[in-house]
């Protein structure tokens, strides 16, 4: 198999958990952070943190997910957190691509698919599953459908989440703008007590500022990443099945030799 690699006569759609570039993005991002927030460096002191306003971040943070548990629920919140997580430290073709591998192998040295799995029940994985409905006369069709619905089951989660990330996307600079028109409101209304105009700024600016951080830098990246995930989870199980037919095919075409030899035997 390795040498089959090298000569690139195996193709597999590998996307492996880069550390290098996870790192680089996040040192990228948080240096956008940095520069956009900063420290009063003027004075000398860094005490002044720019952006501690507890008001503004609660209205746009608090009011996004407010937005969005509304919109979705609690379980579709827990499974998005969770894909995130994952797509950091895993790609979603981490279990597939072994199978690949071990199918292009069988393809390639002549082998039975149903030498790879003893199929004797339904566990759970893929393959024997596979082999355990090959075992059963089932057809290359319905197989097909078994294997499109549990991965449409499965991306329904996934397209749901970056239903949901995508949605915060426009929802938190939405809630941003909001608390400018709130906050302009209130600096009108306090000309004349030049002590309360600060608070309402304070309100109007970095409200804007917290939507277009939790749009742009987070909820839009976060989309992306899950919807490329998405695209590699799809294509590469449509690999999988592709080759799955090969050998039903195979299996088939030796089905139908015994079966003629045997009739010419008799």
């Amino acid at each position: 198999m390795k040498g089959m690699k090298e000569h690139k006569y195996v193709y597999l759609s590998k996307q492996r958990f880069d550390p290098i570039t996870a790192t680089l993005s996040l040192i990228l991002l948080a240096a956008a952070l940095i520069t956009a927030i900063g420290y009063d460096n003027m004075t000398g002191e860094s005490d002044s943190f720019m952006f501690s306003d507890f008001r503004s971040f609660f209205f746009v943070v608090g009011g996004t997910f407010g937005v969005l548990l509304f919109q979705f629920d609690l379980q579709t919140l827990f499974n998005t957190t969770v894909l995130v997580l994952k797509s950091f430290f895993s790609s979603p073709t981490k279990h597939l691509n072994p199978m690949i591998e071990e199918l292009d192998e069988t393809i390639i040295k002549g082998g039975s698919i149903l030498n790879l799995r003893e199929g004797n029940e339904v566990n759970g994985e893929l393959l024997n599953d596979i082999v355990h409905m090959i075992n059963e006369k089932l057809f290359y069709e319905e197989i097909e459908d078994f294997v499109s619905n549990r991965v449409a089951s499965l991306f329904l989660i996934r397209k749901v989440a970056v239903s949901l990330l995508n949605k915060g996307s426009k929802v938190a600079p939405a809630l941003g703008l909001l608390g400018t028109v709130i906050g302009l409101i209130e600096v009108l209304r306090t000309l004349e007590n030049p002590a309360n105009i600060g608070p309402a700024m304070s309100l109007a600016l970095m409200t804007t500022a917290f939507g277009s951080i939790l749009g742009s830098l987070i909820f839009t990246p976060l989309a992306g990443r899950l919807e490329h995930h998405n695209t590699l989870y799809l294509e590469t199980h449509k690999l999988l099945m592709s080759r799955i037919n090969i050998l039903m095919q195979r299996e088939n075409r030796r089905l139908n030799t015994v079966i003629v030899n045997n009739k010419l035997g008799n």
